[in-house]
């Protein structure tokens, strides 16, 4: 008779890096450093959240900030040099990181100016503090959404991009002003985002209720991204901060509370980590603030985390984002070549958010001449928090395998080899595959107790 063999994998407590969560990548903290210096030049003791960790002061990542700038990247109208974004991108995929992409319209300082081709057309610039070039008397939501458009045309469904951000005005894209322009123009800016990425998630400023309503007009599965994490009153003392006014206030006045069920949520320190210590300001209160949100990934600067503050870092690492744990993996350990081999488990996603990348789940099958890699239909981005997961599945086994004892092994594959696979938090990681068992493979007749209805 056919055995069913049942395996319960033991669960891991430890930092995981995965692609598009977590603390963004710091590679000027690592490597053979000296000394290690905090952001406002104050040296620090060197330390390390694991001891095999290749970042000093500071979590190793699997996603890497990647900003680049239109000027640089749209050099004639129309023109466009994508290698500059394509260099970026190889260099995180080289540290094995995903990235989080921004094309920045402009920015404050002169090097950060509008295309060059652009300025030459209207040498003015606008009183407004925070544009450089004004989007009202100009092309400049012309000239923008068709750069936008291009962008996507290149870059949607990269393998190396885990989102981008939805930029549409103001210095860095971060919104200065967006409440200045007319609903049409934010409207022509958001449909090429829309229209064009239809793969790569993405991701909008949480800064004026117009540009958000734009967004959810249209229905779409977009994120938000907010600039200043950590602030508890470095602007108004007590009387407003982002962390207890403007950010639990705006994501529901603009309908975001149910947007991290889509796409993805990010952060950005406001100041720098080491400010909120010397302020003294509340880290466990912002911890249980982003986890409430919904964080996939905080971008830290690149500067240290005081080493007091290393464990709380390290349970809010183990809650952002996704994480899977496989509770029970259930499989027949005697099948026929060409028939099925039947397969269900217990999953359970502990983090505080789904993963939002299309990696394939995939269960391997090697035995002593040939590999099999058995893709599943499982769509894992609907791997929500807080819900037991039933994964049951049949696939079919090619018909010339070779009689005789295979490993089991399943995985999640990213496709990349420099990023590897995600990481489960279960024992017996082989490369990115989990061993769950052996079974063996007949070749010409029914496996033991076999029907023909198997």
């Amino acid at each position: 008779m056919n055995k069913a063999v049942t395996v319960y994998p033991m669960m891991l407590e430890d930092i995981l890096n995965n692609p598009g969560i977590g603390f963004t990548a710091a590679p000027g903290l690592m490597g053979d450093l000296d000394q290690i210096c905090d952001n406002r030049g104050e040296e620090h003791k060197k330390y390390k959240f694991t001891a095999d960790s290749r970042t000093y002061n500071h979590p190793d990542s699997k996603v890497y900030f990647c900003s680049v700038r239109w000027r640089d990247m749209e050099v004639r109208q129309g023109e466009y040099r994508w290698e500059v974004l394509e260099e970026k991108l190889d260099y995180a995929k080289s540290m094995g990181c995903t990235a989080v992409v921004r094309c920045s319209p402009y920015a404050l300082s002169e090097e950060d100016d509008i295309p060059a081709w652009y300025r030459a057309e209207y040498p003015e610039e606008p009183d407004f503090p925070f544009w450089r070039v004004d989007p009202e008397t100009t092309p400049y939501v012309l000239y923008w959404s068709n750069f936008i458009q291009a962008f996507a045309a290149r870059f949607d469904g990269h393998p190396v991009i885990s989102s981008i951000d939805l930029t549409i005005v103001g210095a860095w894209g971060e919104g200065g002003g967006t409440e200045f322009l007319k609903p049409e123009a934010i409207k022509r800016v958001i449909d090429a985002y829309l229209d064009g990425f239809k793969i790569t998630p993405l991701q909008a400023l949480l800064h004026d209720p117009l540009s958000i309503s734009i967004v959810k007009e249209r229905k779409a599965k977009v994120g938000f991204r907010v600039d200043c994490l950590g602030d508890m009153g470095g602007f108004h003392g007590n009387q407003w901060s982002h962390m207890t006014d403007f950010y639990p206030q705006n994501i529901q006045n603009f309908k975001m509370g149910d947007a991290w069920e889509k796409a993805p949520i990010l952060f950005e320190a406001c100041w720098h980590m080491n400010d909120w210590y010397l302020q003294g300001w509340d880290m466990d209160y912002i911890i249980q603030e982003t986890l409430k949100w919904h964080i996939s990934s905080f971008n830290n600067k690149g500067t240290v985390v005081p080493e007091p503050w290393k464990e709380k870092v390290k349970a809010w690492l183990n809650k952002m984002g996704y994480r899977f744990e496989l509770r029970k993996f259930t499989y027949d350990s005697r099948v026929n070549a060409g028939g099925q081999l039947k397969i269900s488990a217990l999953w359970a996603n502990v983090g505080v958010a789904p993963i939002y990348n299309h990696y394939p789940l995939v269960v391997r099958l090697t035995g002593q001449d040939q590999t099999y890699t058995l893709r599943s239909r499982e769509d894992i981005r609907e791997w929500l928090p807080d819900e037991d997961i039933v994964w049951e599945e049949s696939f079919s086994l090619p018909g010339n395998m070779s009689e005789g004892e295979y490993r089991l092994e399943i995985g999640i594959e990213t496709g990349v080899k420099e990023i590897g696979n995600i990481q489960l938090a279960i024992e017996g990681n082989k490369d990115g595959y989990y061993p769950m068992g052996k079974l063996f493979v007949e070749q010409g007749r029914k496996a033991h107790g076999e029907s023909d209805e198997f």
